[in-house]
């Protein structure tokens, strides 16, 4: 088992690592360490990679663990992968009041859901089932005419300091 105790970077934002992953493809020696969202918020954790290797990561609390970190890049390149998730987007029909932001981030927030708010003011929350879009079609009944609700299976990542717990 390998112990990683630090992130190497991210391959979205290091070109050096960008071009080391692909020679890794290439070369067949990448191997990608699948996680959960909420695995990825441990400090401490112990998982194989898709092919078998087992990695256990021991990091500094408080260390985030993103989707295309390098968490080992020289005896084995790792890169971590976030697992996609059910997620609703709530993208408006027209004029957004402050009003209408404040009752569905009320409302979200009392489901006790992290959310994401995109650059096109989107907002996205990860279900944990199907079920769950009828649910807030019921809680935001008196605003269902001004949104379109979407799920999708995507990677989700909440913006910072707007993560929530479940009880």
């Amino acid at each position: 088992m390998l112990i990683v105790n630090s992130i190497c970077g991210n391959v979205f934002q290091s070109n050096r690592l960008a071009e080391k992953l692909e020679l890794a493809k290439s070369n067949g020696t990448l191997r990608r360490l699948l996680l959960s969202r909420i695995e990825m918020e441990k400090a401490r954790l112990r998982k194989e990679t898709e092919d078998g290797f087992e990695v256990g990561l021991e990091f500094e609390s408080g260390t985030k663990i993103r989707h295309g970190d390098i968490v080992s890049e020289n005896l084995e390149f790792i890169m971590v992968e976030q697992a996609s998730e059910k997620v609703i987007t709530i993208k408006f029909k027209g004029y957004v009041s402050s009003d209408l932001f404040l009752f569905l981030g009320h409302t979200i927030g009392n489901r006790h859901k992290p959310i994401s708010v995109q650059v096109d003011g989107s907002i996205s929350f990860p279900i944990n089932d199907d079920s769950e879009l009828d649910l807030f079609k019921k809680l935001f009944h008196e605003v269902i005419h001004k949104i379109d609700l979407v799920v999708e299976e995507k990677i989700f990542a909440p913006n910072d300091n707007m993560n929530a717990h479940g009880h």
